[in-house]
């Protein structure tokens, strides 16, 4: 209990110690803080971020809830502010402000930084964008080779389709000989019908609109083999 009571003047001396310097410190000061956790941090006390067209109030840290630091001065690269409850602050102690040499430095360094991440950022979306081209290069290409490959297949079933017309056609030639049967055909079926003569099957099968297609391809094929064939005796 002695001891107890010993302990309990220091005890106040401290409390009365944190709340003198809270009175003490203002907006710019250079402080640091060690968390109930254990951690610790340094920076600028500074306004929490706000709508930037009401102006910044004054602070009284003796009676705020929380503070506000500016950490880019003590940690090159962290650019930025944090904005800390008091109930989570053990301590906190007013550091001296960086010298002129210094602070010109450390800026000088923050710059650096943040050229160097612009630099890399900007190279980042180059590489992407050349990486975004050559995909779409190699999109391209692959749908072109399906459409030559398409077009090729394409003409090489009308190809087969045509050679298997012309060989029906041909055998259409041997039933309907042109000396036989031709565009004088349709005239005398319809003279016949008028004369109310019958007509033959061939001749109607003949009158059919397929049998007149193949029929007249084939036709037209044997007369240019035989051009070609008086062109190469020449």
């Amino acid at each position: 209990m002695k001891y107890a009571l010993l302990i309990l003047p220091f005890l106040a001396s401290a409390a009365g110690a944190q709340e003198d310097i809270w009175k003490q410190l203002q907006k710019g000061d250079r402080v640091s803080i060690t968390f109930r956790s254990g951690n610790a941090i340094s920076g600028q006390l500074a306004s929490k971020p706000a709508d930037p067209r009401t102006p910044p109030s004054a602070e009284d840290y003796a009676t705020a809830t929380q503070i506000t630091l500016d950490v880019s001065l003590e940690y090159p690269g962290l650019n930025g502010t944090l904005t800390i409850p008091k109930k989570e602050i053990k301590d906190i102690r007013k550091l001296q402000n960086l010298d002129a040499a210094t602070e010109k430095r450390i800026r000088e360094e923050i710059a650096r930084i943040q050229g160097q991440t612009a630099a890399d950022e900007a190279a980042r979306q180059a590489s992407e964008a050349d990486r975004q081209k050559a995909a779409r290069k190699a999109k391209s290409d692959a749908e072109k080779i399906d459409r030559d490959t398409a077009d090729a297949k394409n003409k090489g079933q009308a190809a087969v389709k045509d050679l298997e017309d012309i060989q029906r056609g041909l055998d259409l030639l041997k039933r309907f000989p042109p000396d036989k049967f031709g565009p004088q055909t349709a005239k005398d079926v319809a003279d016949k019908s008028l004369l109310k003569i019958p007509v033959t099957p061939d001749e109607r099968e003949f009158l059919d609109p397929e049998v007149q297609r193949l029929w007249n391809k084939a036709l037209d094929y044997q007369k240019s083999q035989e051009k070609d064939k008086k062109t190469d005796g020449k």
